[in-house]
């Protein structure tokens, strides 16, 4: 019996939100295809059939990792920008929201300066978009670029951090 119309669509799909966690999490020097294939409940010889290397993988699952992330950082945000930065800024700290996915930009800034222009520019295409949705927001571009960077960083650093008192203060800082 053959397969339907939907059933690429479906596992291309499945790959990417696999691939997507998997790349947030570990990075891409530490997630292979088997990986990302193992998690999709797939093999890995399907994986074929919709990238063309482990790169193109990357770049198209960051793009999934972006909207993902948005998903769950803008629920509740009807507040406006204060409550998006919340929302930001406690993504790695808070319990319940450690299953949902998290913002690649932070997570992989230092991962996406060691990959090929085309990964940069999507990377560089996620970022312009984030600071457009802060814009939307009520701020000004030059506000809105200074508080993408501003938390960004301060996910990219509470991530890294052992001391979690020291964690708590950056966020508490980078909120006011």
């Amino acid at each position: 019996m053959p397969w339907d119309v939907t059933h690429k669509t479906k596992s291309k799909e499945k790959i990417l939100i696999c691939a997507a966690k998997l790349f947030v999490e570990k990075g891409f020097d530490a997630v292979g295809i088997n990986d990302v294939m193992k998690s999709a409940n797939m093999t890995r010889g399907a994986f074929y059939a919709h990238f063309k290397s482990k790169a193109d993988l990357y770049n198209q699952a960051l793009v999934v990792a972006a909207f993902e992330a948005r998903e769950n950082i803008t629920q509740g945000c009807d507040q406006g920008f204060a409550s998006l930065q919340h929302n930001y800024l406690q993504q790695g700290q808070d319990p319940t929201l450690k299953d949902n996915q998290q913002c690649p930009m932070a997570l992989l800034i230092s991962d996406i300066r060691q990959r090929e222009p085309l990964v940069r520019e999507t990377y560089e295409k996620v970022f312009k978009g984030f600071v457009k949705y802060i814009e939307s927001q009520g701020l000004t571009e030059a506000e809105a670029l200074k508080e993408a960077a501003t938390m960004i960083g301060a996910v990219a650093l509470s991530e890294s951090l052992i001391d979690k008192s020291l964690v708590e203060k950056l966020l508490a800082a980078c909120q006011e």
